[in-house]
């Protein structure tokens, strides 16, 4: 009964360390802005301007390398109102281009595995906004304004 007790633990704390969960997508009304986040509560139905869109993907809640799970990072550039998320924490340093590190807002495969799907980013000259999505029709190789700049990592499309 106790190695049962221990394994049914194990196998709770397993997926519970590595559950999916939603990542919401936001859009800003009034500065033509794109946000994501994991938290629902943080503007819920939309809040300051927000509008939601809808889930984006579903990401992880912690990190496993032996997995390919990392962390994407989220930064914030004060001036323009621009959020930009990477999987390489250098790629914007401590600071770099008026951005500055807030953390990781979530973990997403760094490679192709198996259900998986890319997550592109695109960046609008004009407003300064960077865009991701799972869907390259929403964009295709740029649309709006907006110019397809890579594959930041690979994510589970929402259900």
């Amino acid at each position: 009964m106790k190695k049962l007790l221990t394994l049914s633990l194990l196998v709770f704390l397993s997926f519970h360390a590595f559950s999916q969960q939603t990542l919401f997508r936001y859009r800003n009304v009034k500065n033509f802005k794109h946000y994501y986040t994991v938290n629902f509560n943080e503007y819920g139905n939309g809040a300051n301007g927000w509008v939601l869109e809808g889930p984006a993907c579903l990401v992880f809640n912690a990190e496993d390398r032996a997995r390919g799970i990392v962390p994407l990072f989220r930064y914030f550039n004060p001036k323009n109102g621009d959020h930009y998320y990477t999987t390489h924490l250098g790629e914007l340093g401590d600071g770099e281009v008026g951005y500055h590190l807030e953390g990781p807002s979530c973990y997403i495969y760094k490679f192709e595995v198996p259900g998986a799907v890319p997550l592109f980013r695109y960046f609008n000259v004009k407003t300064g906004d960077h865009f991701y999505t799972i869907d390259r029709r929403e964009l295709g190789r740029g649309f709006d304004g907006y110019i397809f700049e890579k594959i930041v990592g690979f994510v589970l499309p929402p259900r």
